[in-house]
């Protein structure tokens, strides 16, 4: 479906029914997003998940300029919906992740950022009808909100931690706080010297399987749950985690015993800049999980962007004050509504 506004087309896309739109992998790629927003995981996430996604693509006479992905939120939710409906809210956000905002813009002054937000909405409401009240923006930045048209509420939500590459995994540890270095130290060493244990790194599929990845991301959203849990939407669907089986920009990380039993498994959505760490989970220790696990990973990964000569890895929100002290640093986010 495409609408034309103000000198642009607004060409709009469900995932979940439409074909992959040509050059879609092109633009992704020059927008610098990662796997999540590659055609097949984003349908596999709309066919597991709660809500039809939206995904608007701006163009102006020499090309893109502009994409939104944005949830259609029904005033009531019907299970399994793919179609887009007439009555609720928009909510613009990352497929599968709340680290990154929903969008990617080519101009970069506010009144022309302003411009193309007003067109997406201008088009959705010509497509959708006027019972798509409003929109929400989740992980806006402190300078978005010059551009949000129409903007009405703002709030401070959790802070995104990134962690800025070291020159080394020395300078790293030599970073933290001492308390913080020694125990980190002491811990490393009990993990490195561990005779029961295996870690592989490689593609999902390769070095651990789509269900196995798709239970703990389960046994992880419940623990660190502080609402509704819908227990096999996206990541925690063995849908989307087949979608992201196999491709070369996705890479996980697998703790197993000598028995072949896995103990806990992470993957990261890869970017020659900026890896995102996306997901974690692990067997409780009641379960037969080991302890220390989750800061092997972390020093895995710093030892990855070092080598790789990236510019960091983002990784992403929960546990703030644990992150911190691991040395990254906290980025303020807020989600606002405007309409």
């Amino acid at each position: 479906m495409a609408v034309t506004t103000e000198g642009l087309t607004v060409r709009l896309h469900n995932p979940a029914a439409d074909p992959e739109p040509a050059g879609w992998d092109a633009l992704r790629c020059r927008a610098g997003l990662r796997a999540n927003w590659a055609w097949p995981v984003m349908r596999a996430g709309v066919h597991s998940g709660a809500d039809p996604l939206l995904l608007a693509v701006l163009s102006d006479v020499d090309g893109p300029v502009g994409l939104y992905a944005a949830s259609v939120v029904p005033s009531r939710r019907r299970e399994g919906a793919t179609k887009w409906p007439r009555v609720g809210y928009l909510h613009v956000q990352a497929p599968q992740s709340s680290a990154l905002p929903g969008w990617w813009m080519a101009p970069s002054t506010s009144q022309e950022r302003a411009g193309l937000a007003r067109a997406l909405r201008r088009a959705t409401r010509r497509a959708l009808g006027p019972g798509i009240g409003g929109v929400l923006w989740r992980q806006v930045g402190e300078a978005d909100t010059a551009w949000l048209p129409r903007l009405r509420y703002t709030r401070r939500t959790e802070a995104l931690a990134v962690l800025d590459a070291p020159e080394s995994v020395d300078a790293w540890l030599a970073g933290l706080r001492t308390r913080r270095r020694a125990d980190l130290r002491r811990i490393l060493r009990i993990v490195g010297t561990d005779p029961d244990l295996e870690v592989r790194t490689g593609a999902v599929g390769d070095v651990v399987g789509p269900a196995d990845l798709a239970h703990l991301a389960r046994l992880n959203a419940v623990k660190h749950a502080t609402g509704t849990v819908e227990p096999h939407s996206g990541q925690q669907s063995v849908l989307w985690q087949e979608a992201t089986a196999g491709r070369d920009d996705v890479f996980a990380v697998a703790y197993r015993d000598n028995t072949g039993r896995l103990l806990a498994a992470a993957t990261v959505l890869d970017d020659p800049a900026w890896p995102l760490w996306l997901s974690w989970g692990a067997l409780p220790l009641d379960e037969g999980g080991r302890r220390h696990l989750y800061f092997d990973l972390f020093r895995r990964l710093v030892e990855r962007i070092v080598d790789r000569g990236a510019s960091g890895v983002i990784l992403g929100k929960g546990m703030p004050e644990l992150k911190s002290d691991l040395g990254a640093r906290l980025v303020p986010q807020q989600a606002a509504v405007t309409l």
